[in-house]
């Protein structure tokens, strides 16, 4: 998946900029998000305009235990927020 289309997906589930969107949302599979992610995180254009979180609980009981943590790069991560400059790559 391009990154144009991820930013576009991410805008759609999140509502805007700046708003966290759980990893399985992008509705790719597992392995698939961990590794377009992980590149990502790797990739300083890309990594300054977005966060990776790790939420707990009651925040991801909506979501398929197995799809709930994603590792990315050694780390476990639940969550992605885009930086509005994230525009200026795409």
């Amino acid at each position: 998946m391009k990154l144009a289309a991820c930013i576009k997906r991410y805008l759609e589930v999140a509502g805007g900029f700046g708003r966290p969107m759980h990893l399985s949302q992008f509705g790719l599979p597992k392995a698939e998000i961990e590794k377009l992610v992980s590149a990502w995180d790797e990739d300083y254009q890309i990594s300054r305009y977005l966060l990776l979180s790790r939420e707990e609980g009651g925040h991801l009981a909506g979501f398929p235990p197995e799809a709930r943590v994603f590792l990315v790069n050694g780390f476990e991560c639940t969550h992605l927020t885009f930086h509005p400059d994230i525009q200026k790559l795409v």
